[in-house]
């Protein structure tokens, strides 16, 4: 009798297990080649000359941002592309991109920019750093960039 019993307790577990792991392999699909998840990332060191101009210094990633070593260069960003900037003067020469008004959308200081805490723009600022991903939202008002200290520090920014 005890043996009854326990086969029969041990049956609805034994169920339970197998459905279970059925739901989670049709959950779980590791070998779908038509979900690509991994974002673009550009990574571009800053530099400036004196208080004058930014100059990019080096471009890591698979866009061609800007001319690289020119002062005040025109940038050109891509939608959907995740921007990793290292500002080297950052604490001299705050940086920022605006819209055509000149209103701050993300700022490296105390200045609030329009888009810093939208989840999807993903705005990271600490030191040096100053990090973002282009969304069509972003795209759609960013102009330029500029040192919040020096506005002679500027250069445009078109959009892919």
């Amino acid at each position: 009798m005890d043996n009854l019993r326990k086969i029969l307790f041990l049956i609805p577990i034994a169920f339970l297990s197998f459905s279970c792991e059925e739901e989670v392999d049709d959950m779980v699909d590791d070998n779908d080649d038509d979900d690509d998840n991994s974002v673009n990332i550009v990574e571009m060191t800053i530099d400036n000359s004196g208080a004058s101009a930014y100059f990019v210094s080096e471009i890591n990633g698979n866009e061609e941002v800007t001319t690289t070593n020119e002062d005040n260069s025109t940038w050109e960003l891509t939608v959907g592309t995740r921007y990793v900037l290292t500002v080297t003067g950052a604490s001299s020469h705050p940086f920022a991109l605006r819209d055509s008004e000149n209103n701050i959308l993300l700022s490296m200081n105390s200045v609030d920019g329009s888009f810093e805490e939208d989840s999807d723009v993903d705005f990271q600022a600490s030191g040096t750093s100053f990090n973002f991903t282009l969304t069509q939202a972003l795209a759609g008002e960013l102009d330029n960039y500029v040192c919040t200290v020096h506005l002679g520090m500027t250069g445009s920014i078109t959009v892919n």
